[in-house]
């Protein structure tokens, strides 16, 4: 298979997970990472995020994959801990210790190109990771989105929504707290008094509300929302430069933690490097002669 069909086709890639609890295809240079326990709503066990991961891993380092989308199967995306963790609470029995994560795996996943983000976003299990990645990160939330599965959904760059979707804290109904970064992330989103409201009511926010406060970027139809995820990712994958969101992602990120003239700075020295990149020759050549763009796999351009 060569040339465009072997992007157009779609590639399912086995992963060496328990009971096959996420799936990985590949179609349109769009790598995509399905939740798989739709039995469970998606619910988070002790291996989901790890399983997670060596997906993301693959995404990261394939040069034919310019985007990756997260998404669940059946009706919901992940709704959050699984019933068995939180009967294990109640019942007193001790939290689970997790293994310390390895630094090599974030080493893997991280873009070489844009400011470096330091020791910030290094977890596997709570997901932060994803913002390491020089590639965007789609979360198509097809159905519910409950207190821990947030997690996975707000760590993403873009959030697509179901018009059915919802979300919901859920934590203060279990006696718990933010969880797993969630005060940091979800007020740099909303807000941090609707970041509050939301929190303490623990209420439902439906697609519409989520896109009416910057929780989603989008909303579609159900009955259409998986081709339409595709399409969305398809067209930022054939349309721009795989350097340039990379470097952007990093930017964006970054500047979570800088001043504003710390943020001009890194911007003044990248944009120094794009212009000397093949993906500035190949942007400004398909632009002049009228034609799509051709731009390099991330790991043929400098």
């Amino acid at each position: 298979m060569t040339g465009e069909s072997a992007h157009t086709a779609t590639r399912t890639i086995a992963l060496d997970v328990p009971e096959n609890e996420v799936l990985y295809t590949i179609k349109d240079r769009v790598a995509t990472v399905m939740l798989n326990r739709p039995d469970r709503l998606n619910a988070t066990n002790h291996t989901l995020p790890y399983s997670v991961a060596k997906a993301m891993q693959l995404a990261a380092n394939d040069p034919g994959v310019r985007v990756i989308v997260i998404t669940g199967a059946g009706r919901a995306f992940c709704a959050g801990a699984d019933r068995t963790r939180l009967e294990a609470g109640r019942s007193g029995s001790a939290r689970m210790v997790y293994p310390p994560d390895d630094p090599q795996f974030f080493e893997s996943v991280t873009t070489p190109k844009g400011p470096d983000l330091g020791k910030e976003f290094m977890d596997i299990r709570r997901y932060s990771y994803f913002m390491r990645i020089g590639k965007p990160v789609i979360a198509g939330l097809n159905g519910a989105v409950a207190g821990g599965g947030m997690i996975p959904a707000l760590c993403a760059d873009i959030r697509l929504a179901a018009d059915t979707m919802f979300f919901t804290t859920s934590f203060a109904q279990r006696g718990l707290i933010a969880e797993h970064g969630l005060s940091w992330l979800l007020p740099r989103l909303v807000g941090p008094s609707r970041a509050l409201e939301l929190l303490m009511t623990a209420r439902r926010i439906y697609a519409p509300e989520a896109l009416e406060i910057g929780l989603v970027n989008k909303v579609f139809p159900q009955a259409s929302f998986r081709d339409d995820v595709q399409a969305f990712a398809a067209t930022i994958a054939e349309t721009v430069s795989p350097r340039s969101l990379a470097v952007m992602k990093a930017q964006v990120w970054k500047a979570m933690f800088q001043t504003f003239s710390e943020a001009l700075g890194v911007a003044d020295i990248e944009l120094e490097k794009s212009v000397k990149s093949l993906d500035y020759v190949e942007g400004v050549t398909h632009f002049l002669e009228k034609r799509k763009p051709n731009f390099p796999d991330p790991s043929d351009a400098p």
